[in-house]
């Protein structure tokens, strides 16, 4: 590769600025279009071209990739078509702040405004809602200084996807400019409270009789799970995720953990009640499903509110102290303030005490749930996880797109501080898991990954199962498959025929069944499927012993809602 400031095509230099980067894969679908820009891959070993079968898997790969690693992922597509197709997938993105780039060629700028072969009004406008920066280069010089830009913006907090429009002749032109230089170009993400306020946070706190804390994705991704341990046991409250979350930044082992329902979320939790005070960092504070006639949070709640993105805090519902910060900034202060005040220990051991009997009260609710139908057929969801839990690794990372299970997989799979857990936060695009869990693994060689896929979610992207067989990728995938959108049958209301003529038309997939190991077999992928609860463990211990990737197809029973 052609060193910087020499003279090189714009291609070469793109591909100078991703190496400067740290960019190792390059996820794409190049087009009719892309040919100059696979040519100068091809030219070169230090990034490699990941290809796929349509650009809901190129984006969501760069997406877990990028989840996995922290940093800026590329993905690259083709002209109006590919940019129309990742548009989904950049949703994904966009709502979880994954900070993904996708460059797509645009055609030839010698031809624009002709209403030529694949051109389309404004490729920028299109993408713009779903990132946080949308741009054309128009000069093929400017390529470098962009794309640098690009992962300036995209690693920036509140980090998330930028798209960029690249006119494919300008990539074949010879430039002669310095690239950028990467180390001066990137920030430091770390945004510190204000002193005040922080100890306003703690006073309040300090005066609480039932403290609540709200942890969100920020906290995981900021790398603050340890601190966040720390100052719930200070503060002896119990810790939930925010509804709808895409990271999990609690262990679900520790004592003060508590699970809430995604689909109609309640703060008041058994024997603790409602919260007098929260504490909600790192998050959204709430992402409603649906309208609820009775507010998550009462009005009486008095609210502390630490988010890196200032539009979050006070969006909806009102708070006392909000705090600009990221949440390892904060918890740092936090933690050396909150000691310091005098009536730290004020119902301390109390509330532990609270919290113990809370905890053993939704532990034996849970094991009294999980009995029933546990050697029945389908099989019991629960019954699955807790043997994936059983025979998985403990560093295991779980990605994953069954979003009717999500809620059983959080109460009954242990995650610790080393087995960890990310999903897209369900915006409605399905689709994204399959090529997630990929670029997790690839960024993930040494650790387990697993694929928890809803079939409904499954059928959006399952061409990534192709790129799982070309490549050889080792992924375990588990397909929970109930035979049903169950997320759009849960909506239906009515007399029991009701509901069964509307899941019928609109929600039930039978007639005929899809059996994805039998699709995974034609690919060269290892396939199981498990219809018999006494099945599972050989299947799941024969996935692990693939030296490629394995796929289960299990058929699950359906997890029915009345909420």
């Amino acid at each position: 590769m052609s060193e910087s400031g020499t003279e090189r095509t714009a291609s070469q230099a793109y591909l100078e600025v991703a190496a400067a980067h740290g960019v190792e894969y390059v996820f794409g679908l190049p087009g009719t279009s892309g040919q100059e820009f696979i040519g100068t891959i091809a030219d070169q070993e230090r990034v490699r071209f990941v290809l796929a079968l349509h650009e809901t898997c190129v984006v969501s790969m760069a997406d877990g990739h990028a989840r996995v690693t922290g940093r800026p992922s590329l993905a690259q597509v083709s002209t109006l078509p590919g940019s129309a197709n990742t548009v989904g997938a950049l949703y994904d993105a966009y709502r979880d702040r994954s900070p993904v780039i996708v460059t797509s060629t645009n055609v030839d700028s010698r031809l624009a405004g002709r209403d030529s072969h694949t051109e389309g009004k404004d490729l920028v406008e299109l993408t713009r809602q779903f990132t946080k920066w949308s741009a054309e280069v128009h000069r093929s010089d400017r390529i470098p200084e962009i794309l640098n830009r690009a992962f300036k913006v995209a690693a920036t907090p509140p980090t998330g996807p930028v798209y960029l429009a690249l006119p494919c002749n300008l990539l074949g032109e010879t430039i002669k400019v310095q690239n950028p230089a990467t180390e001066r170009s990137r920030i430091v993400p770390r945004i510190a409270a204000d002193p005040e306020a922080l100890a306003d946070a703690a006073r309040l706190l300090a005066q609480a009789k039932r403290p609540l804390i709200v942890a969100g994705s920020g906290i995981a991704k900021t790398g603050a799970i340890e601190e966040l341990i720390k100052f719930a046991e200070l503060l002896a409250a119990p810790v939930v995720m925010e509804p709808r979350y895409s990271f999990l930044s609690f262990p679900t082992t520790h004592p003060q953990s508590f699970q809430i329902p995604e689909r109609a979320p309640s703060f008041n939790l058994p024997l603790w009640g409602e919260p007098d005070v929260i504490l909600a960092i790192g998050c959204r504070l709430i992402r409603e499903y649906r309208y609820l006639d009775e507010p998550v949070m009462k009005p009486e709640t008095r609210c502390i509110h630490i988010e890196e993105d200032g539009w979050e805090i006070g969006k909806v519902f009102p708070v006392d102290v909000g705090i600009i910060a990221d949440s390892k900034s904060a918890l740092r202060s936090l933690l050396e303030i909150f000691p310091k005040l005098a009536a730290v220990t004020n119902g301390r051991d109390e509330r532990l005490e609270c919290i113990k009997k809370a905890r053993a009260e939704v532990d034996a609710e849970l094991e009294e749930k999980v009995k029933q139908g546990w050697d029945g057929t389908p099989i019991n969801t629960a019954r699955l996880v807790r043997t994936m839990d059983r025979l998985l690794e403990k560093d295991a990372l779980i990605v994953n797109e069954s979003p009717t299970s999500k809620d059983i997989i959080m109460a009954n799979f242990q995650f610790t501080s080393s087995r960890s857990y990310f999903s897209n936060s369900s915006g409605g695009f399905l689709g994204w898991g399959l090529g997630a869990s990929i670029g997790a693994k690839l960024a993930s060689p040494k650790r387990r990954v697993v694929a928890c896929l809803g079939d409904g979610s499954s059928m959006f992207g399952i061409q990534g199962l192709w790129t799982l067989a070309k490549y050889r990728v080792p992924l375990i995938v588990v397909v929970f498959n109930n035979r049903a959108y169950m997320a759009v049958k849960n909506q239906f209301r009515g007399s029991d025929e009701r509901i069964r003529m509307a899941a019928d038309m609109g929600a039930e997939l039978v007639g005929p069944d899809i059996n994805f190991a039998r699709m995974a077999d034609t690919f060269g992928i290892f396939g199981q499927r498990v219809e018999q609860p006494d099945a599972i463990e050989p299947a799941i211990k024969r996935a692990m012993e693939q030296s490629g990737p394995a796929l289960i197809d299990v058929v699950i029973s359906q997890n029915t809602r009345k909420d």
